[in-house]
């Protein structure tokens, strides 16, 4: 390829008409819509409070510790919006970064150890797919995490063909960034995944060189230690509590917050997440044979690694689509090695054609979903939700979906690049319609709200609610307490109706509400102390 159409990253040289394409992938329309509550809500705002606060340790979701995620993704938020301010794009920044960065070192890998391309598939079906897109368009550290676990495993099947220091100090380099950003399983999930292909491939002596490889340990301790001890320091047994044993030991023993699920529950899901590739992946499968010692190595590897992770967190109780990413990038890999397996255009379309069909008839099952809802905040999304998600939606999925269907029929181009296309109309559809119309539906009404409590040029406070995204827009920490006589309430209108005489109603959208008490409940006001004398 004529050198005027590479660019070269440090260490790697790349068509430059892949990179623009991957750019475009994972950068389409990051600030066309409102941050989602609660993930991108609490990680945002606990990144735009370190700054209020001048702590840069310990993160805070509004007035409360926040001990569910370590502190590298807030770092490189923070960084972010040091630079671009607080908008929603700059805060999505890091995901987006992490998400082409993981696609580069899919694209450098199987370069080397397949071909070119080979390599530029796996790249352009990697930032196609539905979740790992997805997943690089949210201000939450899974992305980040994505990068640096799909490295370290693509580092060590590098050292198990060619061992070289230099690779292990690469490795634990990234396992210490991992742990800094989403704790254990950064270690977890390499070690089992190199300690049963290693010895499967007859490499016993490889694998006890590479885990009591000292230098990368010092590295390994000298990288994520500080802020873990730092943070123990600070907050104590509560930190050990609340981020160890909660949300790590408990997550995995315990469904938390309703995230349960069946042992089938990803591979019911996995086909979608790397929608539109589900006839691909279907078809890939009999490569798993390779498994087997004497087989291809690289093979045994990818899947490996990917059953590993299918059963980890099947077996877990806790149980989210997005999980099963970890285990991700070995099918995308395998999907592009064995591209021709697929030559059936009619089962290619499969997946596309169920993906559209629900997105044609999401605005009827909006109706339905509400007849099931209790939340109120939950049922005013759903009605919102239908002026959004109308006719219009419906016809212009309809299309969508016609457009995809009639791509994948088309004989000029490869199958596998004709789903690639799909992928494209599929990013352009999900980020341009549907993703902004579902913001509208669930967030605008607290990104309205937080507008008119910043004209109000006084203090509010959380009533019995968890949007933290007001704050991010609000720009200011509200401490969560009763309110006295005369001070600003921000709340949900169905928790706030039980003493709605006591309070003066500023600010109404949808099931959100700004309130100013004017009275006290006549309890409070007999249970309250007298005021003392005046003295002479």
């Amino acid at each position: 390829m004529p050198a005027k159409l590479q660019y070269r990253l440090p260490g790697l040289q790349i068509p430059l008409w892949l990179l623009l394409v991957l750019v475009g992938f994972f950068f389409a329309n990051l600030n066309g819509y409102l941050l989602f509550d609660h993930d991108e809500g609490a990680f945002s705002e606990a990144t735009r409070g370190m700054f209020e606060r001048g702590d840069f340790i310990t993160t805070w979701l509004n007035d409360r510790v926040r001990f569910d995620k370590p502190i590298l993704i807030y770092w490189l938020q923070a960084a972010s919006i040091s630079v671009f301010g607080t908008e929603v794009w700059a805060f999505r920044l890091p995901s987006a970064l992490a998400g082409l960065g993981w696609t580069l070192a899919i694209f450098a890998f199987v370069r080397r150890h397949l071909d070119e391309k080979t390599a530029i598939i796996a790249a352009l079906m990697a930032a196609a797919s539905l979740g790992i897109n997805m997943i690089a368009h949210v201000a939450t550290a899974d992305a980040l995490l994505n990068a640096l676990l799909a490295t370290t495993l693509l580092l060590m099947y590098s050292y198990s063909r060619q061992p070289a220091n230099s690779l292990l100090v690469a490795i634990y380099a990234l396992m210490a960034l991992g742990v800094l950003t989403k704790g254990p399983v950064a270690v977890a999930i390499p070690f089992m995944v190199a300690a049963l292909f290693y010895l499967s491939q007859g490499l016993r002596a490889e694998f006890l060189r590479a885990i009591f490889f000292i230098p990368g340990w010092i590295l390994f301790v000298a990288i994520a230690a500080p802020w873990y001890i730092l943070e123990y320091q600070a907050q104590g047994q509560a930190f050990i509590d609340g981020f160890f044993l909660k949300h790590n030991v408990n997550r995995f023993n315990n469904a938390m917050e309703g995230h349960d699920g069946g042992f089938l529950f990803y591979p019911l899901v996995l086909p979608f997440v790397l929608a539109p590739f589900g006839a691909l992946l279907l078809r890939i499968v009999p490569s798993v044979r390779n498994i087997l010692p004497g087989k291809d190595p690289l093979d045994a590897f990818l899947w490996i690694w990917f059953l590993v992770v299918l059963v980890l967190f099947s077996l877990a109780s806790t149980k989210l689509p997005h999980y099963i990413l970890y285990g991700c990038t070995p099918l995308v890999i395998l999907m592009a090695r064995y591209h021709a397996w697929l030559q059936n255009r009619w089962f290619a379309l499969l997946f596309p054609a169920l993906l559209f069909a629900v997105m044609v008839a999401f605005p009827l099952l909006i109706p339905v979903a509400e007849q099931r809802l209790t939340n109120p905040i939950e049922i005013a999304v759903a009605q919102r939700a239908g002026h959004y998600f109308n006719q219009d939606f419906a016809i212009l999925a309809a299309l969508a979906g016609i457009v995809s269907l009639t791509l994948i029929l088309w004989r000029r181009y490869p199958l596998w690049s004709r789903l690639v296309m799909v992928g494209g109309v599929q990013t352009i559809f999900v980020w341009f319609l549907f993703v902004p119309a579902f913001s509208e539906a669930q967030q605008r009404p607290v990104w309205e709200a937080a507008q008119f409590a910043k004209t109000l040029n006084e203090p509010v406070y959380t009533q019995s609610i968890d949007m933290p995204s007001f704050n991010v827009y609000l720009n200011k920490i509200t401490h969560r307490r009763p309110l006295e006589i005369g001070e600003v309430g921000f709340g949900r209108e169905d928790r706030l109706a039980k003493d709605s005489e006591y309070y003066d109603v500023l600010f109404q959208s949808g099931p959100i509400q700004i309130v100013r008490r004017i009275a006290a409940p006549a309890s409070e006001s007999e249970s309250a102390p007298a005021p003392a004398a005046e003295q002479p």
